[in-house]
């Protein structure tokens, strides 16, 4: 057994290689390049190696060395929208597909899931969400705060409206299946070129032909942006432009008892729990810093804001009165205007994208398998039309404002926000 750079042990059917920088003097041909060597790219790259075609992943920096290995990892097992309950079953498959081949090192932890209100509009929203669930055949129930304080009495429950509960969310480490992924990639024959930054893309004729990186062409028919929220300033060098926004998202390490919590998030508030060990908590708190440059963001959290969110904490738990933050971290992603992830063809022929997954890079993952197989001419494992790329075509670049936040799902056709 080898021991990767994240410190975990791998299964010897795992290969782990070091990163390359490419001799880009040479002339190099794919059938397919991936752009961003995060989990969405690691996951695409790997499904496209397997498929048979010579595939080239183009990482600025290393692999999932930005919000891929920052995310917290939760995949909940519900949804109100038939694509996107497609696409968390699909992750949870692919899970547990790299569990059982790497003989138990990706384990999806069950934790459960509770979404809480504390008015009574947040309360109506979670009401008729149970209801939309249930219709997908999703087995989640509303709760009455009574029945929230005897479920789990070391919360605060007196300030109170409703809760939404559903019993198979759970959560992976996203650092280890970062580690597979490249792993499972290589393994199939992906090259993945790290310190490698790509400078534009090479569009002529109203077709992709490639991509020049470190002053130098790489041809490929085929190419595929996944690198989250660099994706819009990457292809705006290339005068195509992205409908995306950069935000920031800050997450704090919180040591202490908690009882054994589950998942938790406030509906009105935005922040969530998810238990990392019996004394270890993720803290993460609101979206922030909307329309960021992402090259310019701070990645630690501000220590004012991390005490006001951790006595936030403190007065929902009150056991974790004595709990500390012991560390944290920011990462910078990106949305689109309805919140919907970008998926599939934009643009010239041969560009795709995978991108605008809103801080769901890791519970959207299978967007990534998708893209993949439309890349291959398969017939993609969901109905992507919800969140084709193509539904921005008349974007131009002109500023916009998010409907209802970054994380507002919805299936009515977007608004014209630009």
């Amino acid at each position: 057994m080898t021991r990767s750079r994240w410190g975990l042990l791998d299964q010897s059917r795992i290969r782990l290689l070091p990163g390359r920088r490419p001799a880009l003097t040479r002339p190099m041909r794919y059938d397919a390049l991936v752009i961003g060597a995060g989990l969405p790219g690691l996951l695409a790259a790997w499904k496209l190696a397997d498929g048979g075609f010579r595939v080239a992943v183009l990482e600025r920096g290393t692999i999932a060395s930005e919000s891929s290995a920052l995310a917290a990892g939760h995949v909940p097992q519900e949804s109100t929208s038939p694509a996107n309950l497609a696409v968390l079953l699909r992750t949870r498959a692919i899970i547990d597909e790299l569990d059982r081949v790497t003989g138990g090192l990706v384990r999806f932890h069950v934790v459960g899931g509770l979404q809480m209100a504390t008015g009574e509009a947040g309360a109506r929203a979670l009401r008729a969400r149970v209801e939309l669930a249930a219709r997908l055949g999703v087995a989640g129930e509303y709760l009455e705060p009574d029945l929230i304080a005897l479920r789990w009495p070391n919360l605060r429950t007196d300030d109170l409206a409703g809760g939404y509960y559903t019993g198979t969310d759970g959560f992976v480490f996203s650092q280890t299946l970062s580690v597979v992924l490249a792993s499972m990639a290589r393994n199939a024959g992906a090259e993945i070129w790290e310190g490698c930054a790509v400078d534009r893309l090479t569009v002529g004729g109203g077709h992709v032909s490639g991509v020049v990186a470190s002053g130098h062409h790489v041809d490929a028919p085929r190419v595929l942006v996944a690198a989250g929220a660099w994706s819009a300033p990457l292809l705006a060098r290339s005068g195509i432009f992205l409908p995306t926004k950069s935000f920031v998202l800050s997450a704090l390490i919180v040591v202490g008892d908690h009882g054994g919590l589950g998942f938790m998030s406030e509906f009105e508030a935005g922040h969530y729990v998810m238990p990392r060990s019996p004394a270890t908590l993720l803290l993460g708190l609101p979206p922030s810093d909307v329309g960021v440059d992402v090259d310019r963001f701070s990645r630690h959290p501000d220590p004012a804001t991390a005490t006001e969110w951790l006595g936030r904490l403190q007065r929902r738990v009150p056991a974790l009165r004595e709990a500390r933050v012991a560390g944290g971290w920011a990462g910078v992603l990106a949305s689109t205007p309805d919140a919907w992830p970008l998926v599939g063809r934009f643009g010239p022929e041969g560009l795709f994208v995978a991108t605008g997954l809103g801080g769901g890079g890791v519970q959207r993952l299978a967007t990534a398998e998708a893209v993949a197989q439309l890349m291959l001419e398969q017939e993609p494992f969901y109905d992507i039309h919800a969140q084709e790329a193509h539904r921005f075509d008349s974007y131009d670049g002109t500023p916009f404002e998010f409907r209802e936040g970054p994380f507002y799902y919805t299936e009515s056709t977007p608004a014209q926000l630009w």
